[in-house]
């Protein structure tokens, strides 16, 4: 088994038709919501804030 593979695939991966979930505008991730903002943890953005609790 290839574990450098899998360590390279990003959460956007995972997302599934139907889910409501919020793309990253700059690496097309899954997002995640902390409190009042959605944030991309993706290797490229590392935490990136998308929204914030003004924006939505």
């Amino acid at each position: 088994m290839d574990s450098e593979a899998s360590d390279n695939q990003t959460s956007a991966s995972e997302v599934k038709p139907g889910d409501n979930v919020i793309a990253c505008p700059v690496c097309g991730a899954a997002t995640v919501q902390e409190k009042c903002k959605v944030i991309c943890k993706s290797d490229i953005c590392r935490g990136r804030v998308v929204y914030n609790c003004a924006e939505f």
